[in-house]
């Protein structure tokens, strides 16, 4: 996407890591839950409990699993962010982008 003036915009690496890390944190907090009160995941949960240390059909393991969740998605969404941004101020103007990345598609008059 092109700004006001021309320029694509970057992302903000934090808040998507923010945003990532709350929606993967409650994914993984209701998916215990979940399993806890109707046995639906059940296997899915213990399996990932294997990996994430108190993560269980539980209501406190539900809990363990929302911060865990809050955690891997944010590390990931800054992970992805920066690499986005990085690959947006490297590849712009060069191979990518056909017509560069800081020209103006629109004439401003004066």
């Amino acid at each position: 996407m092109l700004n006001h003036d021309g320029h694509q915009n970057k992302l903000c690496a934090c808040a998507l890591g923010i945003a990532v890390g709350i929606s993967k944190g409650l994914f993984f907090m209701l998916l215990a839950w979940a399993a806890w009160m109707w046995g639906a995941g059940t296997p899915f949960v213990q399996t990932l409990g294997s990996f994430l240390h108190g993560y269980a059909p539980t209501l406190v393991g539900g809990f363990i699993g929302g911060a865990w969740g809050l955690g891997i998605g944010f590390f990931f969404g800054l992970v992805i962010g920066w690499v986005y941004n990085f690959c947006l101020s490297c590849c712009c103007g060069r191979f990518c982008c056909t017509k560069g990345c800081y020209k103006s598609s629109s004439k401003k008059e004066k």
